[in-house]
């Protein structure tokens, strides 16, 4: 991680409450204009606290312990998140989430409301609000015979692979 992202994510982390004082409800300050003597500021008050030697200098080691010492506090906060949303989860407060407990926090979606009218709109070429086997195979076939690219009636392995999308 370079000096400067070092001293933008501390200048970041600065702003943000930490683990053992964050507030009871998560609010996101509002972003606020920063000046360039506000951000030389914070750049400069960083380096000074990374310096631990005093020396104006900053060596391998005392960047190596800053970035120890930034990493130990992401990994802080985010167990502080995580433990956050588990007692969130864990209504009845036992230390443990029950099937209905995480189902109450994901439930599944309903699913979508039927709707016959547009396999109709694409497959009854008739208007007659009924499809045929007939239809039913029309879309179908045309799509066979699109890809049995040499028309001897069968798709070989070669036109069925051209057929599929590549994988990325």
């Amino acid at each position: 991680m370079s000096i400067f992202a070092l001293t933008i994510a501390a200048f970041a982390a600065s702003a943000a409450p930490t683990a053992d004082k964050a507030p009871a409800a998560t609010v996101k300050p509002a972003v606020q204009p920063m000046t360039k003597s506000d951000f030389l500021s914070a750049i400069d008050a960083r380096f000074v606290a990374m310096d631990t030697n005093k020396d104006g200098q900053l060596s391998k080691l005392e960047i190596e312990a800053a970035e120890s010492r930034m990493a130990a506090q992401r990994v802080t906060v985010v167990n502080a998140r995580r433990e956050a949303a588990f007692k969130k989860l864990d209504t009845n407060h036992d230390g443990q989430l029950s099937l209905a407990e995480f189902n109450a926090a994901a439930p599944v979606p309903a699913a979508p409301k039927p709707d016959a009218g547009k396999v109709l709109a694409r497959m009854d070429s008739n208007k007659d609000q009924a499809i045929t086997l007939q239809e039913f195979r029309a879309g179908p076939l045309a799509d066979f015979d699109k890809l049995d690219a040499n028309k001897d009636g069968k798709l070989s392995v070669q036109e069925r692979a051209a057929a599929r999308p590549a994988k990325r």
